[in-house]
């Protein structure tokens, strides 16, 4: 789980905010990048949750862990399926021509991989200190 929080703050906190920083970087290959990236992403990180969600079963986590798990498992799923595809829609948009009106959407997307990282690396820590008693 910290592997995990550890990568969705590298890609989706600083390094894509920094991204749209550097000033040779155009925005229209800032947005593909973008995309690409984040289509990846969403790929491992299903492949992080399968995983967890393996490890779990095997390992008997406190409920909390579970229900932090359960609740990663959601915001993956509505970043995957809901998010991504708003994002990609708009990301086509704008390569278009097209204006880039206002959209809350990055925002939400931000929120939800703070949420899921604040929840792994809280739930690797109650699973920690829980098997040092």
């Amino acid at each position: 789980m910290p592997l995990w929080a550890g990568a969705i703050i590298g890609v989706s906190l600083i390094a894509t905010p920094v991204k749209f920083q550097a000033p040779s970087l155009s925005m229209p290959v800032g947005l593909e990048v973008g995309r690409y990236t984040f289509r990846l992403f969403a790929r491992v990180e299903l492949c992080f949750l399968v995983g967890v969600v393996i490890a779990a079963s095997l390992a008997q986590p406190r409920r909390l862990t579970v229900v932090a798990i359960a609740l990663v498992a959601v915001q993956v799923l509505l970043q995957r399926y809901w998010l991504l595809p708003v994002l990609d829609r708009r990301v086509s948009q704008i390569l278009a021509g097209g204006p880039p009106l206002f959209s809350t959407s990055h925002w939400v997307y931000a929120a939800f991989d703070a949420i899921k990282a604040a929840l792994l690396i809280g739930a690797a820590a109650i699973e920690y200190s829980a098997r040092l008693r």
